[in-house]
């Protein structure tokens, strides 16, 4: 079965277990008749946030292509769309598995307020303490950056606003910026108004396409 958040709005979802799955836009799940009964093995392609409810016998399991987590019950948040540049899992409660799919590596377990970051260029994995809630504020209609780099966050504003967006210069493509809007309140203009304050960058948008200069 599969499930899919089309661009600008997301999906909430109540599987048989309990466990609540919100789907962010322009993100799939995928997972067998049987969840939730036989197993609870799924395949995300995006972003979702889970509240897993805990069952010993059938451990919770997702996978992409970079990554594979694993836990009994607990509530984090997984983003990994194909175009990002990295992968992020942001735990707020509970502990999770984490088997690097990219590089053969002793499974990485993280605690409340710790984040993994994973490299998909290198693949290498790292773990971090964050106020880890920040990455599920998408869930309540907010776009929160944390530090994330610009490519990642065009893609996150092209999902969120169904516009398209070219970043013109390589080098602002290192860049990282933090930052807190409510999508509902702030059109894309507004928040790109607030990234161009840093100075570090300029936009031009014509209609639905943008250019970042």
């Amino acid at each position: 079965m599969c499930v899919e958040a089309p661009l600008g709005s997301n999906t909430r979802l109540y599987r048989p277990d309990g466990t609540v799955v919100w789907v962010n836009a322009g993100s799939t799940i995928t997972y067998s008749q049987g969840f939730g009964v036989e197993e609870r093995k799924l395949k995300l392609s995006g972003e979702g946030y889970f509240e897993v409810t805990r069952n010993k016998q059938l451990p919770f399991e997702i996978t992409t292509k970079e990554l594979q987590l694993k836990v009994l019950g607990t509530k984090f948040n997984f983003r990994d769309y194909p175009e990002d540049h990295e992968v992020v899992v942001s735990l707020l409660e509970g502990k999770v598995g984490l088997n690097n799919l990219l590089r053969e590596e002793k499974e990485a377990v993280l605690s409340p307020d710790e984040r993994a970051v994973l490299n998909k260029a290198n693949g290498l994995l790292t773990v971090e303490s964050v106020t880890a809630s920040n990455a599920s504020q998408w869930t309540d209609g907010y776009l929160f950056f944390d530090e994330e780099l610009l490519p990642d966050i065009a893609k996150e504003l092209e999902r969120s606003y169904n516009v398209k967006i070219h970043i013109a210069n390589d080098s602002l493509k290192t860049f990282r910026f933090y930052g807190n809007f409510v999508r509902r309140e702030q059109n894309i203009q507004e928040v790109l108004e607030a990234l161009a304050s840093t100075e570090k960058m300029q936009y031009k948008i014509e209609e639905r396409n943008i250019t970042i200069y």
